[in-house]
């Protein structure tokens, strides 16, 4: 059993570095994304991992709210997780807030459904995402709109 965990964490080190040498040559600018989707970020753990980040924001999930998504590609020797918070400003009233999803691995992880959904009210909106940990490269800011519910 030793031989064998060694072994796997013999292969999964080169390969880690390899993946962490990749995210760090990543040299994209953060930019403001259309439709709701931020930049693909690279980014270490909480644990033995290294993850691959997908978030976006869907303001027609549900009247007066919007869904906040997160899904991940986590590699690793072991458990692994990562908060991904999302830090929104209404840009008509100046209300802001914060939104955090935490995502596991290793593996795929992805949150959906109920557990995605927010109500930061109504307006117009820009938001941006800050990781748990070091990460490549800035994810950027989106922008969105919540409309009034018309029944």
């Amino acid at each position: 059993m030793t031989t064998k965990m060694t072994r796997t964490l013999a292969m999964a080190v080169p390969a880690a570095a390899a993946l962490t040498a990749a995210a760090l040559t990543a040299t994209a600018a953060p930019a403001a994304a259309e439709g709701g989707k931020f930049m693909t970020v690279y980014s270490m753990t909480n644990g033995p991992c290294l993850a691959q980040i997908d978030a976006s924001v869907n303001e027609d999930a549900y009247p007066e709210s919007a869904a906040f998504t997160v899904s991940s590609m986590m590699w690793g020797v072991g458990n692994c997780s990562l908060p991904v918070t999302l830090n929104w400003r209404n840009t008509d009233t100046g209300a802001t807030g914060s939104v955090t999803r935490t995502a596991n691995g290793p593996g795929y992880w992805m949150n959906d459904g109920k557990s995605a959904i927010f109500s930061p009210g109504v307006g117009n909106f820009t938001a941006t995402i800050t990781l748990g940990q070091a990460h490549l490269p800035e994810p950027g800011m989106v922008h969105f709109t919540i409309a009034k519910y018309q029944g």
